[in-house]
């Protein structure tokens, strides 16, 4: 799994980055739009949509339900801690994708099982170890949602495989959207060799 995370305050450099992350292969963008002005969110959001559509790729968007609901995105990532996963699963139904950023492991236990589909490791967390502890809590309590990581930059074949998560997440401020083919070749290979294990 890949997610590439795209904010800024320009709507044009916004659409031009998805668009070419979509050409080399994501299949998977997340939206800040944040920054943008209110009146450029909507119409940003619906043109980055219309590209994942042509592309067969997910759109989901940070800490904004009602956008969700009302752009029909295909989920809702959760940076911000003071919006309730359990809240936003009963506003939007069980379709929509979410996801929380956890810091710890500490944490696993007050993720909503029911609520959540994935969880990300924020990318303040850079110690291998504790990404690995919080993998291991994750199995330890039998929960079986993926985890990915959020990188500052593309990561290696062997940090993945130490780590043990599921996948990534990478900023379009710290990671090019033209390097984001030799992260889906790797994550291809990792996912071969877990494959072949069991």
């Amino acid at each position: 799994m890949l997610q590439y995370i795209i904010s800024g305050s320009n709507s044009a450099e916004i659409i031009v980055t998805a668009k070419a992350a979509l050409e080399n292969a994501c299949q998977w963008i997340r939206l800040d739009v944040s920054l943008l002005p209110a009146s450029e969110q909507d119409k940003t959001v619906d043109i980055v949509g219309q590209s994942c559509k042509r592309f067969d790729a997910i759109l989901t968007i940070e800490n904004d339900v009602e956008a969700v609901k009302r752009l029909k995105l295909a989920g809702l990532h959760l940076v911000d801690k003071s919006i309730s996963a359990v809240d936003a699963r009963n506003e939007m139904g069980e379709e929509p994708i979410i996801g929380v950023t956890i810091n710890s492991s500490s944490e696993v236990p007050f993720v909503p099982r029911a609520a959540v589909d994935y969880i990300e490791i924020d990318k303040s967390v850079d110690d291998i170890k504790v990404q690995s502890e919080i993998v291991e809590q994750m199995k330890s309590s039998g929960r079986d949602e993926p985890v990915i990581a959020h990188y500052g930059c593309i990561p290696s074949l062997s940090l993945l495989r130490a780590s043990g998560v599921n996948g990534v997440s990478l900023d379009n401020g710290t990671t090019s959207a033209a390097e984001l083919k030799d992260l889906i070749h790797k994550l291809e290979l990792l996912a071969e060799e877990r494959l072949s294990t069991l």
